[in-house]
């Protein structure tokens, strides 16, 4: 297995660059089975986000491979809330 990748997500995680984002998760996957969504410098996030993080949790479970979200700042945790969706119930682990 590939070893473990981070991927840094950009400061604008909503509708405006979710079709690039969206992009850009999916190769990052394919390099790795164990990746880590470094949220540090997210500054926008929105319900579009939140479906893609969903999305990659999914995938990541089907596939036999693992995400987690690192360095989580409060307008991350306010999309999850506002979509009453928690990471935690995803497999998706926040560290």
């Amino acid at each position: 297995m590939p070893a473990p990748a981070t991927f840094k997500l950009p400061d604008d995680c909503s509708i405006r660059t979710i079709r690039t984002l969206h992009g850009d998760l999916g190769a990052a996957f394919a390099r790795t089975s164990d990746l880590t969504l470094d949220c540090g410098d997210v500054a926008r996030a929105d319900i579009a986000f939140v479906q893609l993080v969903v999305s990659a949790a999914g995938t990541a479970s089907r596939q036999a491979k693992s995400v987690r979200l690192a360095h989580v700042p409060e307008v991350v945790l306010t999309a999850f809330r506002r979509s009453g969706v928690s990471p935690e119930r995803l497999d998706c682990p926040v560290s």
